[in-house]
């Protein structure tokens, strides 16, 4: 290579950096960036006594998950043999794994003074292939897994007053999910399968004290105030009553039914312009305050946030029908499609917005689980029976973190102990899970988002029967995950 082809080389990879680097000097020159850190000028406004006029939203985000991993690993050794001497050995261990689900949601949200209702229909597709060869002793096992889920909800609080109301739900659902698992060795081979069916019904129905807000048009109405004083394209800073009243014409603005999503963001714009046009806060609506505007409306409710607090206490029944059919048939199983429980759930939950970038989120709850002493029958005579239950209470602390419009961060830490009793079984058993989450949640584009995540669990059992024998364990587990989430609207 000459030194004219170097010199050529360089310029090619060089002179793009140089003039990159020349616009974004230019950028930090003429205005703000809202990803890095500033003094912000609305710093006393507290989104946290937010509330939201009546409003309809729509909500369809696709989950779409693939995974994928190979190892192989050799294995050399000797042992003694019958006759004194030594064998060599060696065995070669290879396995795979793939995994991809598809998880979409459609959600249709109103909110009133009176009334929040939720309606949902989600569909879960999930699909697992396995394979594990062994070449001494030779032994192939081939795995395919399928679930897949249509579920239905409905949610209703009725507020009988600012903050006390009833609470009644129908969650429901159909499943079916498919397993076949081929063994092949030296011994003997074989094909098993199995085909599962069924569908579950829950309604529910509660009482409640308290009420929690959405508030991230708040934040947002702050995040667009803030911009745009950053590029100095208004007259005065916005009262925090203005950002209280831009913040409901966001909430407002956002729920119009457009079949064209142009005309949409169009509407919205000229919507929160008119509201900086009315109250004359405009001393330039050129370049910088449009392209401010818009960027700050595609990005500046990307992340929920909440605030209030909420005791609720809930009852519900719970039937679910489910067959399996083996192939071939497994002898001496006896499979009983009909299960019943009853529960009860009370839960408190508070969430505190501070610092606009910071987040509180508090949850404390128990439940109780009485399954029904008939299972696998039709005649349930009791649902309350005692047979079998479960009681269990957990704990929930998060903290989150919004650095700008784009990345949450969040570290969550929880506990839960669950006793499990039997009445006629051997076995009573009970655990105690603590765990560690943290996510990274950013966003290439509004409807875009990568997410990752880093779990730690540590999981302590203790067991005792009615022989009067007892066992303890404790495991530790760790997990980290990434996935692609595309929101069609």
């Amino acid at each position: 290579m000459n030194i004219k082809q170097i010199l050529l080389i360089f310029c090619i990879i060089i002179l793009p950096l140089l003039t990159n680097a020349q616009n974004e000097d230019s950028i930090k020159q003429n205005g703000y960036e809202e990803w890095k850190s500033s003094q912000d000028e609305y710093v006393n406004f507290d989104i946290g006594k937010y509330y939201t006029p009546n409003i309809v939203r729509n909500q369809l985000p696709i989950n779409f998950n693939l995974n994928s991993n190979y190892s192989h690993s050799n294995l050399d050794g000797s042992r003694l043999n019958f006759y004194g001497g030594t064998d060599n050995y060696s065995s070669i261990l290879g396995s795979y794994n793939f995994t991809g689900n598809i998880v979409s949601n459609f959600s249709h949200y109103v909110n009133t003074r009176k009334k929040i209702s939720n309606f949902g229909i989600g569909l879960s597709l999930n699909e697992n292939y396995s394979f594990q060869k062994i070449n001494q002793p030779l032994s192939d096992n081939d795995s395919v897994v399928s679930l897949n889920n249509l579920d239905e909800s409905w949610s209703n609080k009725w507020y009988f007053s600012k903050l006390f109301y009833l609470n009644y739900n129908v969650y429901s659902g159909v499943f079916y999910g498919y397993r076949q698992n081929k063994i092949k060795n030296q011994l003997a081979e074989s094909n098993q399968k199995q085909n599962e069916y069924g569908f579950y019904v829950s309604p529910r129905l509660g009482i409640g004290y308290g009420r929690i807000e959405d508030v991230e048009d708040a934040r947002q109405a702050v995040y667009i105030a803030n911009a745009l004083t950053k590029k100095n394209v208004l007259t005065r800073n916005l009262s925090n009553e203005e950002l209280f009243d831009l913040s409901q014409q966001i909430s407002t603005v956002k729920n119009k039914r457009f079949l064209d999503s142009r005309l949409h963001l169009i509407d919205e714009i000229s919507k929160v312009d008119s509201f900086f046009v009315e109250r004359n806060l405009l001393n330039d609506t050129g370049a910088a305050y449009f392209t401010t505007l818009y960027d700050m409306w595609q990005y500046g409710a990307l992340f929920p946030r909440k605030a209030g607090y909420e005791i609720s206490f809930l009852i519900y029944p719970n039937y679910t029908y489910d067959y399996m059919k083996y192939t071939p048939v497994l002898e001496g199983v006896i499979y009983y499609p009909h299960k019943a429980y009853f529960e009860t759930f009370l839960a408190f939950n508070y969430e505190k917005p501070f610092k606009l970038n910071w987040q509180h989120s508090v949850e404390v709850g128990s439940i109780a689980n009485f399954q029904q002493g008939k299972s696998g029958e039709t005649d349930f005579k009791s649902i309350f029976s005692t047979d079998y239950k479960t009681l269990s209470a957990w704990t929930r602390y998060s903290l989150g973190y919004y650095p700008n419009t784009r990345t949450n961060i969040q570290a969550t830490a929880e506990q839960q102990i669950a006793r499990e009793i039997y009445k006629i079984a051997i076995n009573n058993n009970t655990t105690y899970i603590a765990g560690i989450n943290v996510s990274i949640n950013y966003y290439l584009s509004p409807y875009f988002c990568i997410v990752g995540s880093f779990n730690f669990n540590y999981n302590y059992f203790f067991t005792n029967n009615i022989f009067a024998e007892y066992y303890r364990g404790n495991n530790y587990y760790t997990a980290f995950n990434v996935q692609f989430v595309y929101s069609i609207f």
